[in-house]
Formats: structure tokens, C-alpha cells, sequence
């Protein structure tokens, strides 16, 4: 685990994560800030600087503790997709340009 700045005043935790997969029955993972989505076809995790989401069919989250940063998940598990998470603000530092 990582402490970075963040714009000065707050320090922000950085997680590295770790997957383990189980065939594409069972997925293990580290690293994990939130869940921001979950039903039974897709959940979206939040990790440092990314967005993990993870889809599928009959998911669900065996186990999960967001102060360890851990979660388990099963069912069948069809994707993993990951996208960059932006940054607080930058869509109206984009908009001041």
C-alpha cells in the first residue's frame, strides 16, 4: 500500500491489487477501495486508479472486507474489463481549458 498527495492537503490511499482466478468459477482479489455495482450479471469494483468490472452470469460476492480490501467472488465469470478511473474534478478542469 501506497500514500500519495493529493492536490496538497489530503493523502490518498493506493492500494496495489492482486487476481487470482479459479478456473472462471471463483475470483480472488486485493487491492479493492468499493463496490460501486453488483447484481448478478456485472460488478463493478473500485481499485486505486482504476475501475475493475467484472462480468458475467449468476455472480456474486462470496466475501468481501473493504477495510482489508479483499474480495471473493463466484459464479461464471465471462470478463474482466478494466477502465482508467478519472480523476475528482478533471471533467471541470477539462471544461476551464
Amino acid at each position: 500500500m501506497a500514500v500519495t498527495e493529493n492536490g496538497g492537503n489530503k493523502a490518498q490511499v493506493k492500494r496495489l491489487h492482486v487476481l487470482h482466478m479459479e478456473g472462471n468459477a471463483r475470483l480472488s482479489l486485493t487491492g479493492v477501495l468499493n463496490v460501486k455495482n453488483y447484481n448478478d450479471k456485472e460488478i463493478t469494483l473500485i481499485l486505486s486508479d482504476y475501475i475493475l468490472i467484472v462480468g458475467g452470469d449468476a455472480l456474486n460476492i462470496d466475501r468481501l472486507n473493504i477495510e482489508e480490501g479483499n474480495v471473493v467472488i463466484d459464479g461464471t465469470i465471462l470478463s474482466l474489463r478494466y477502465v482508467k478511473a478519472l480523476e475528482k474534478g478533471s471533467f471541470l478542469k477539462r471544461l476551464g481549458k
